[in-house]
This record gives structure tokens, sequence and C-alpha cells, in this order.
């Protein structure tokens, strides 16, 4: 509970806090941020698209924001529109990291940087600020333990939904829980894709792990929607297993306060927006940057400790 405090009281510090010479440089320079966005859709998104809105404000920026709407083709499109539209910076959370490599070396060229905000990344970005995705896992299995050795379960079966491959770095959420998991003694009796990435994706996987294993005792989902569908099959099935999951969404928040979902790893999306900014203000002033990856914390959520977690969210988001 005190990591989760500390890490939200850092952030709104940081959000409440004027760069007054930042600020001052980019109004001379005529500083314009162009940020292509993965969706408006979800909540996790949304926080990243204030966390990078507000830097741009209090730093004096010209702000740009496009929404990708889930489409590669359109994201690449976008990205080529603000290399043609001259900002001075470009942030990123790519719908397909895997696809944004020319466009981002055509930015470059033009002596544009370019920092991603969580997903991934390929071409010569600067840097990319990406939640600690293995610590999450590992996390996640760590209070799993925890949790069945409080109730006393004796079971080591667990399973892990986990996201779809071309995520490079968010699988290392799947990695981290697995890993874990063996170090503690469990068996891994179940790893799958989730399929579709959405809610009712991860109700039906969750009825293949069950399936296989009818006593599976635990079950960790690797993104937030997935695992609240995870838990909603858990309970129509009239199980117990244990499920958490990882993003730190409303939509977790309430399965866990509805009692079907055992826990959460938390992630920061205000934080990596607004710190996205704070990285291509360093670089205008002349620090380098060159495919960096910036790891920021993740915290464990549990029933106890949501309505704080969720108190604090909604004071920066609606500041």
């Amino acid at each position: 509970m005190k990591k989760i405090l500390s890490i939200l009281l850092v952030l709104a510090v940081m959000a409440g806090t004027a760069f007054a010479g930042g600020a001052g440089e980019g109004a001379k320079k005529e500083v314009t941020i162009g940020f292509s966005l993965w969706t408006m859709k979800y909540t996790f998104f949304q926080a990243v698209e204030k966390g990078v809105r507000d830097a741009c404000k209090e730093l004096g920026y010209k702000y740009i924001m496009i929404d990708q709407n889930e489409d590669a083709t359109k994201m690449v499109n976008d990205l080529n529109s603000l290399v043609g539209q001259k900002v001075t910076g470009i942030v990123i959370t790519p719908v397909d990291p895997g696809a944004i490599g020319p466009a981002v070396q055509k930015a470059r060229d033009a002596k544009i940087p370019v920092v991603c905000a969580d997903i991934g990344k390929t071409g010569p970005v600067n840097a990319l600020m990406i939640s600690n995705n293995k610590k999450g896992g590992e996390m996640a299995m760590e209070y799993m333990d925890k949790l069945f050795k409080e109730k006393g379960i004796e079971s080591k079966k667990v399973g892990v939904g986990r996201v779809q491959p071309q995520y490079t770095y968010a699988s290392q959420r799947g990695d981290g829980f697995v890993a874990k998991a063996k170090e503690l003694g469990y068996s891994v009796v179940s790893d799958l894709v989730t399929q579709p990435p959405t809610a009712e994706g991860g109700y039906d996987t969750m009825q293949q792990m069950l399936s296989a294993n009818p006593d599976i005792a635990g079950v960790f989902f690797a993104s937030g929607r997935e695992a609240v569908g995870a838990a909603n099959a858990i309970k129509a099935a009239g199980k117990s297993t244990l499920v958490v999951g990882y993003n730190g969404d409303p939509e977790e928040i309430q399965a866990m306060k509805d009692g079907i979902m055992a826990g959460d790893i938390a992630q920061q999306p205000y934080y990596i927006g607004y710190q996205s900014v704070m990285i291509l203000k360093d670089i205008f002033a002349g620090k380098t940057y060159e495919d960096a990856v910036v790891p920021v914390d993740v915290a464990l959520l549990t029933p106890d400790t949501v309505d704080d977690f969720q108190k604090k969210v909604d004071a920066l988001m609606k500041k």
C-alpha cells in the first residue's frame, strides 16, 4: 500500500509542478508535440493522453493528437503526416510496433525525435517508456502464492493467459509469472494466448483452461479486460480459481470490489505519457537518448487498496 501511495504522490507532485524554464524555452522555440495514440476507447490510453497533454500545457508546447483508431495503416499515415507538419517531437503508442520503423526513420531523418509511450518500438526511436512488465508478472505470482498459503490451498496448478505475441514487451508479463511460478514450485498447467484480446476472449480462454484442468488453483491474465472475462467465466462455472490481472483499469477494480478478482498489477499510464514529453524536453536541451528503454514501476492492487488507488487516479485525471 505504501508503494502505491508513494508512486501516486510522485505523480501528483509532478503533475502539479510548473516547469518555468522549460515552458519559456518551448514558447520561444514554438515547440510542437505530435502524439499518435492507439485509441481513446480504453481508460489506459486516455490516461496516457492526459499525461502527454498536461506536460505539453505546463511546458508551453503546442499539442497535436491523432487517434490511430486501432488501425496500423492509419498509424503509419499519421506518423508521416506529423513529419510533414514539421512537428518538433513525436510521442506514439503504436498499435503495431513492428510497422513503425520506416516512419520513425523518416522522422529522425527530419531531425524529429520520437518517443514511444508504452507498447513497444522498432526503428531508430530515441526512447521507450514502458512498464516493468516482467517484474509485474513476478509480483502477480508472489501474491498468488501468498493467498494460497493464507487460504490453505495446497494445489500447485496455475495458468497464464498471455497477450498477443507481437507485443514483445507486454509478453514479458507472462514470462515473469511463469519463471516465478517454477521458482516457487508450481506447475504451469495452462499457458495460452488469449484469443481474441477482449473480455469475451478472456472468458473463452478461461473456459478452455477449466475444461483441461478443472482443479487449476490460480490464473494470471496479462491484460485487464481479459482478466475480467476470465473471472466471469470462473464465476459462471461455480469455481473458486483465483484470478490476478494486469493494468489497474476501472473494470478490474470493480471486479475486485465484486469479489471475483483476487488482485491486479497496476500500471502508471499518466506518468508514462507525462514523462515521454519530459524526455523530449531533455532531448531539445541537448541530452542524448538513442534506443533507450526507460522502465516504469508497477504496483500490486488488492481489494483492500483499490479505493485509495482509484481516488488518487481520479484526482490526476480531473485536474
